[in-house]
């Protein structure tokens, strides 16, 4: 399994040089750069999620059973709702009309998932796992980084990046234009829990009484880019060459941040967004990645017993075509041999009687000629006077007569 396979920590696979802070100022998420393409951004339903492995889709519970106080009653009826009829886009796409649509077939929220309560506004576990019914091809690796791999991204200050399908800028609330956006690029880095408390204490009045702090943060501002709704559910990661280090997801908590509302500002030093590591999950992934694992068993043994089943047909198939041609083989050699036998004995009997016409010819004809040369004794009488006459056509002489 995926999880199983991870092996060695970023720190041996990325060269210091590679891990200096350069974010990417950018114009247009909201202040977002262009991610048309991206090889893990995934557009749900109006929100977004991160594209793990060919079956597996990381995004954010609230996305899937809605926002409120929910039961475990309610979250399974949300569930339910989400594997009837839902479905994600392959990665990056941009305009979705018309493109292949990937089935869910089953939904894995985090057991400890809270949705906000009362001035709490912090969503707790805020994770959620889409299992598709068929894979979408994976072009790059993932892995969920550790609790090492986070604290080099937090002292190193790497880069840390979210692709979201998003709102960009306030203009787009009206009409709303979620799922029909584009995806967008922010470039951040990651702060630790406690420098995320002191961007709290610097915030006072984005911070409701007894409000949860999260693990860790992103900052948010116009040159690092700034989530906004509709990026739920996107991943913040680390990249190295084909390989994205997994950090959490856009969901737990927002702090400070115009959210696309032309009338709303950045608190004191940007925005924040308040996320939980998603290697906290690692037995709700290592669960989904057990069921496709035994999905796609499945599915190989149905496509085993297909293959057999169709080459069974075939072999059968190939043999009644060899029997019935045998068979039309014999029948046809069988007419044949009765056609000749026939022809043969009409020859035969042809034969005969055209044998049998020339003998009785023939012999009629010597009968002919035997009667034709042979003498005959007449007798001719002449008054008294009587006369013999041998001869092969005897005649009476002149003036007598034949008795």
């Amino acid at each position: 399994m995926k999880i199983a396979l991870r092996l060695g920590k970023l720190t041996s696979l990325i060269l210091s040089s590679l891990l200096i802070y350069n974010p990417l100022h950018s114009s247009a998420v909201e202040f977002g750069t262009d991610a048309l393409g991206d090889l893990n951004a995934i557009s749900i339903r109006g929100s977004s999620g991160f594209l793990y492995s060919d079956r597996i889709v990381f995004t954010a519970a609230h996305i899937i059973v809605g926002v409120g106080e929910t039961t475990r009653d309610e979250i399974s009826k949300q569930i339910s709702l989400w594997e009837k009829d839902q479905f994600v886009y392959a990665p990056g796409i941009g305009d979705r009309m018309g493109q292949k649509q990937y089935k869910i077939k089953k939904v894995l929220v985090a057991p400890t998932y809270r949705s906000r309560v009362g001035n709490d506004q912090t969503r707790i576990d805020d994770f959620a796992i889409l299992i598709l019914q068929e894979s979408i091809p994976m072009k790059n690796k993932v892995f969920v980084a550790t609790d090492e791999e986070i604290a080099s991204f937090i002292r190193d200050k790497t880069p840390v990046y979210m692709v979201g399908y998003g709102l960009q800028n306030g203009s787009q609330r009206t009409p709303p234009l979620y799922g029909t956006l584009s995806p967008r690029k922010m470039t951040s880095y990651l702060v630790s829990n406690q420098e995320l408390r002191n961007y709290y204490k610097n915030n006072l009045n984005t911070v409701q009484q007894n409000q949860t702090i999260l693990d860790y943060g992103i900052p948010n501002s116009e040159s690092f880019g700034s989530v906004c709704d509709g990026d739920s559910g996107a991943g913040f990661f680390v990249e190295k060459g084909d390989t994205r280090f997994y950090v959490g997801l856009v969901g737990g908590q927002q702090a400070g941040i115009p959210n696309c509302t032309n009338r709303a500002t950045f608190g004191i030093g940007g925005g924040m967004s308040g996320i939980t590591a998603t290697n906290k999950f690692l037995p709700l992934i290592k669960e989904a990645e057990s069921i496709v694992a035994e999905e796609k068993d499945k599915e190989f043994k149905r496509s085993e017993e297909a293959r057999l089943a169709a080459e069974l047909k075939a072999k059968q198939e190939a043999e009644a075509k060899a029997r019935a041609e045998a068979e039309a083989k014999a029948e046809a050699d069988r007419l044949a041999a009765e056609l000749k036998a026939r022809q043969e004995a009409e020859a035969k009997a042809e034969a005969d009687r055209l044998a049998a016409e020339l003998k009785a010819k023939q012999e009629a004809e010597a009968k002919a000629k035997s009667q034709a040369t042979k003498k005959t004794k007449i007798t001719c009488i002449k008054g008294k006077l009587v006369k013999k006459v041998t001869a092969v056509n005897p005649k009476c002489p002149a003036g007598y007569k034949k008795k």
